[in-house]
């Protein structure tokens, strides 16, 4: 079934790469075995992709990213405690960071993969 995708999935789907190999909500039901793409793991992505070139987005020091904004590490606590706070924050451009426009499940998938890093 050849389904016409929505601007907005067709522009992620081209400047995310990796994002778009993996499955979403337009595709057909995964095979049986199959593990889905969790939100924290399109998080990972998302961090990768947007946030890395300020944050360390990894839980390890030897993590991709810079450490001119707060690691997502130690983010991880707060926004497992007032994740609506960092809804919110992540809605509005914050500091020197770029203009990006995140959807709402874009964001949850980011505050997923936060406080993934929260896990001992």
């Amino acid at each position: 079934m050849n389904r016409a995708l929505p601007l907005a999935a067709f522009l992620t789907a081209a400047l995310a790469g990796p994002l778009a190999a993996q499955p979403s909500s337009h595709d057909a039901p995964l095979p049986e075995g199959a593990l889905p793409y969790s939100p924290a793991e399109q998080g990972a992505d998302l961090a990768r992709i947007w946030c890395s070139a300020c944050h360390v987005t990894g839980a390890g020091p030897t993590e991709d990213g810079l450490d001119a904004a707060p690691p997502f590490a130690k983010l991880a606590p707060m926004v497992e405690a007032d994740p609506d706070h960092f809804r919110t924050f992540l809605t509005k451009p914050h500091g020197p960071m770029k203009a990006i426009s995140l959807s709402r499940d874009e964001i949850d998938a980011l505050l997923a993969y936060i406080r993934s890093l929260n896990q001992p």
